[in-house]
């Protein structure tokens, strides 16, 4: 799969049967921060991506 992160540059990641989170968790992304999107629709983390699919990360900025 592809994986998008929030400064647009692209990993392919084997997917491996893993949820979005575990995927993020791997890659050093805490899934709490970010949103996640696939086709420009928002998924939840616990979504298993096939291996063809690209996967965008948004990442959420808060404030108070």
């Amino acid at each position: 799969m592809i994986l998008v992160r929030p400064d647009q540059s692209e990993v392919i990641i084997e997917a491996c049967g893993r949820t979005v989170e575990d995927i993020l968790i791997s890659q050093d992304i805490d899934p709490l921060t970010v949103l996640i999107t696939k086709e420009g629709e928002i998924i939840p983390e616990d979504t298993i991506p096939d291996e063809q699919d690209r996967i965008r990360i948004i990442q959420v900025s808060h404030g108070g």
